[in-house]
């Protein structure tokens, strides 16, 4: 029987960067997350259809990869010859679900950032990707290579999720529960689990696309394969849910409502080569840490009814650069990491 075990080859290594320039890209890409959530968030209000809004989203960014990819002569290339490394099963081809675990997580932003706010969500999401990223990393999942479970990367991981919680914890008010006009108690928890369980399959589906670039040797084309396969995902769900409702609406509203695609395109692109190049929880710490920072900005500029920035805020920031620093062991060695 034939083996689904992946094939990495080192000539297809050309998506690895410098750590520090990794890590930097991640950073970007995080605080595009925050960008995304709130667009997204947006556009299913809008809309009044959280589904619809996920489908636009990822429609938009299959396009802007489709384009990219059409544009460049390597991209065109290696687009060209996805069939052919498919037949190869040089990776187990159940790994595209990586875009139905995209489109989840879209969907999630459009049905939770509104009623429980951008950093209860972020809180979530956290929890999830740092219990799943552990895992994820020692199976060797993210890049080609196991990455052993010490005592340095658990206390950042630890150290992240306390980020997170300082950071939103100025959300609260002083009984413990939150404030604004957002769901209480029950409802609260269970809107929640939807971004607790899309954050611990997140850490996956970086796993999955980094190894699936470095295949290809190219994050555009595992870019393309995920908004793919979660658009494709996603048009069956909508058009079911259009025929029970017979409501069929994706375009209204200001055309900045539809950025959060390429956005998603620009940030999968880069956790991609992060993930390739420095693993899946130092990626996930950084996302964290610039998510955190996205999320303030977008409070300051873009303030909502329960946006609050505030001394506890910046803490949870600094704690998440703490924790980027202690996950490594040696905080200064990836410094001067050079390509294997």
């Amino acid at each position: 029987m034939r083996s689904e075990r992946p094939r990495v080859h080192p000539a297809r290594e050309g998506i690895r960067l410098p750590a520090p320039l990794a890590l930097g890209l991640a950073l970007l890409g995080g605080s595009g997350l925050a960008v995304q959530s709130r667009v997204t968030s947006e556009l299913g209000i809008v809309l009044q259809d959280r589904l619809g809004a996920a489908l636009a989203s990822f429609a938009t960014g299959l396009i802007a990869v489709l384009a990219f990819a059409l544009l460049r002569p390597a991209s065109r290339a290696r687009l060209r010859a996805v069939p052919a490394v498919l037949k190869r099963r040089e990776y187990p081809r159940w790994w595209l679900v990586a875009g139905t675990i995209g489109a989840f997580y879209i969907f999630a932003q459009a049905a939770t950032v509104g009623p429980i706010g951008l950093s209860l969500f972020t809180i979530a999401i956290v929890t999830g990707q740092m219990v799943s990223s552990l895992a994820v990393d020692r199976m060797g999942l993210g890049p080609g290579r196991k990455i052993g479970v010490s005592g340095a990367r658990v206390a950042g991981a630890v150290l992240a999720f306390a980020a997170a919680v300082v950071a939103a914890s100025a959300h609260f008010a002083a009984d413990g529960r939150p404030g604004g006009n957002g769901p209480d108690g029950g409802p609260l928890v269970l809107l929640m689990l939807i971004p607790l369980f899309s954050g611990l399959l997140q850490s996956v589906q970086q796993g999955m696309l980094g190894q699936i670039g470095t295949v290809h040797g190219s994050p555009v084309i595992s870019t393309f394969l995920n908004f793919a396969a979660g658009t494709a995902v996603l048009l069956v769900l909508w058009a079911a849910q259009a025929v029970l409702t017979g409501r069929a609406v994706l375009v209204t509203g200001p055309w900045w409502l539809y950025i959060g695609g390429p956005l998603g395109a620009l940030v999968l692109a880069s956790a991609t080569i992060s993930v390739a190049s420095t693993g899946v929880l130092l990626t996930s710490l950084t996302v964290i840490c610039g998510q955190l920072v996205g999320s303030v900005v977008l409070d300051i500029a873009w303030p909502s009814a329960g946006s609050t920035v505030g001394p506890l805020t910046l803490a949870g920031i600094a704690l998440t650069a703490v924790a980027m620093l202690v996950a490594t062991g040696k905080p200064g060695a990836w410094l001067h990491r050079r390509r294997d």
